[in-house]
Parts: C-alpha cells; structure tokens; sequence
C-alpha cells in the first residue's frame, strides 16, 4: 500500500499519491478542502489516473506526508510543503516566496 508492487500500480500507492500531492500543492499554503479540490481537478476530473482514490485514502496519503516530513501546517491549519524554504511572510496571492 506504501510502495507499489505487481498487485499495486504507482498512481494507487501512498507514495505514487504523495507526488501527485505535492504537485497539486506547489507552493501554496492550502486547507485540505481546498487541496483535494486542487487535487480533484488536476487528476480526478481530467481522468489522469486509472483509479481514482477516495478521499479517505487523499487524508491517509496526507498522513503518511506528514510523519515522513514532507509537509507540515500552519497555525490556520494550512497545509504547505515542507521542503520548501519559505519566508514566513505569504505574497498576497497565497503563496509563500521562496528564500
């Protein structure tokens, strides 16, 4: 479920879900409701992927992001990436500028 294997194709695994993720996040600080729409209409609407994960695997993938550091919140509950290096300071379109 982690990792894909013969049984499990990339776009079903947490890991294969975590960059696609992270794509529809860039480098943006969203809520969940808004990165699973962003997540929505990037993949699911376009029919990008074979099989569509449910919204309770999207807050599995989220939870695995979290414990293995790759994204974190903010105090609003803002989801951003982690990797980033961010100025504390968000640009008036909502996104964080990096250093």
């Amino acid at each position: 479920m982690i990792l894909p294997n013969k049984y499990i194709s990339n776009s079903q695994s947490l890991i294969g879900l975590s960059a696609l993720v992270l794509n529809a996040l860039s480098n943006k600080s969203l809520s969940i409701d808004k990165l699973w729409k962003s997540f929505e209409k990037k993949y699911i609407n376009n029919h990008k992927l074979n099989t569509a994960p449910t919204y309770q695997k999207f807050l599995l993938t989220l939870n695995f992001m979290y414990l293995i550091g790759m994204i974190n919140y903010t105090e609003e509950g803002d989801i951003y990436n982690e990797n980033l290096e961010i100025n504390n300071k968000e640009t008036k379109s909502g996104t964080y500028k990096r250093n």
